[in-house]
């Protein structure tokens, strides 16, 4: 088992978003989180990738919990790659600057030859993210992700700004992920998407 979700709540804004949430992914599993505008998927996985804080339940990655001790954090947090929905990480930072610094966490090299090719990352090494394009930054941010092929992916909209061929890499870079031994948890409004992924879906 690569992500166990048990009896997991959250809350933002003053209210409980997501209740009692129970999930548990396996390697080579892609799960697709569906739901209305609101219904709290970027929450859910804001909350896996250890950006939100739970309310109740826990949130193990591999054994280790996202929100246990200092040593279980580091453990669960390296074996994950998350790209959240506003695809914003700090704007000064160059596409090679943004790699570096995931390759330096994950305790790996910088991103694949094949991995580049795959995104066009190489047209972005050099390039401040403040001034990419809503495409050109999501491309970033999955390259980001994938860095070191981490166990569990945590995509939120990943599709989007993509065009066909970037979408058609994306599709074909996480079927791999998963046939490899990794596994996905992503939110997207594109039936089709999840479809070509072959994922299962959690309704919210």
């Amino acid at each position: 088992m690569i992500l166990e979700l048990a009896g997991l709540a959250v809350r933002r804004g003053g209210r409980t978003v997501i209740e009692d949430i129970a999930l548990t992914v396996e390697a080579g599993e892609i799960v697709g989180v569906v739901g209305r505008n609101g219904c709290g998927k970027s929450t859910l996985l804001g909350c896996v990738a250890g950006v939100l804080p739970p309310r109740d339940g826990r949130v193990m990655i591999e054994g280790a919990s996202v929100w246990g001790t200092h040593r279980e954090r580091t453990r669960a947090r390296r074996a994950l790659g998350y790209v959240p929905e506003a695809a914003d990480p700090p704007g000064f930072l160059t596409g090679n600057e943004l790699w570096g610094l995931c390759a330096a966490s994950r305790q790996t090299t910088a991103p694949s030859a094949d991995l580049r090719e795959a995104l066009g990352l190489d047209e972005l090494a050099e390039l401040v993210l403040e001034r990419m394009s809503l495409g050109q930054r999501r491309r970033a941010c999955l390259g980001a992700a994938f860095v070191g092929m981490p166990r569990l992916l945590v995509l939120d909209e990943p599709d989007n700004g993509l065009d066909a061929k970037r979408l058609a890499a994306l599709v074909e870079l996480v079927t791999a992920h998963a046939a490899g031994g990794g596994a996905c948890i992503l939110a997207s409004h594109d039936a089709e998407l999840l479809e070509q992924l072959g994922a299962r879906t959690l309704h919210l």
